[in-house]
């Protein structure tokens, strides 16, 4: 058996090398909706790290990768608003104000639902926890509003 501290050095090493693979997930498997991927890569990171600390650092690196597949999406959606094609509607720079103004909105409803909903473990060393793993389900819905086929810049 390693000595508590080589342990605790191990424990790191591994931890950090998860959440390395989690947060460089970028890869789409089927369409910027499918989360699939990051869900089993935190479902397989929480089941080798299933202490506090472990399971909130996998969640932290699953809502990384999420908030980067959002960004990616909302900045595609705007590209199409400010430069649509031969099958959209014609510019109209109204439309990418209103985006980027509901976008602005979404983020304070968002940050402030989970603060409410954090409040399950307010106090405890599972607030953090229940923030972060909210952040993840309201960015992952997020995702699914934005590349709804009734979408504005998808219908337009």
């Amino acid at each position: 058996m390693l000595p508590p501290t080589l342990r605790k050095t191990a424990v790191k090493r591994n931890l950090l090398a998860a959440l390395t693979v989690l947060a460089c997930t970028s890869a789409w498997p089927q369409s910027p909706q499918d989360f699939s991927v990051i869900d089993a890569q935190l479902s397989a990171c929480s089941e080798r790290h299933p202490d506090n600390y472990g399971v909130s650092n996998c969640t932290v690196a699953a809502n990384a990768a999420a908030d980067r597949r959002l960004n990616e999406v909302y900045n595609g959606a705007l590209n199409v608003l400010k430069n649509p094609g031969p099958t959209h509607a014609p510019y109209d720079p109204e439309v990418p104000k209103r985006l980027v103004a509901a976008e602005r909105a979404w983020i304070a409803f968002r940050d402030a639902e989970c603060n409410f909903q954090s409040t399950v473990a307010r106090g405890g060393t599972g607030e953090g926890y229940a923030y972060v793993a909210c952040l993840y389900e309201q960015t992952k819905a997020r995702v699914k509003v934005l590349t709804a086929p009734e979408a504005p810049q998808n219908s337009r």
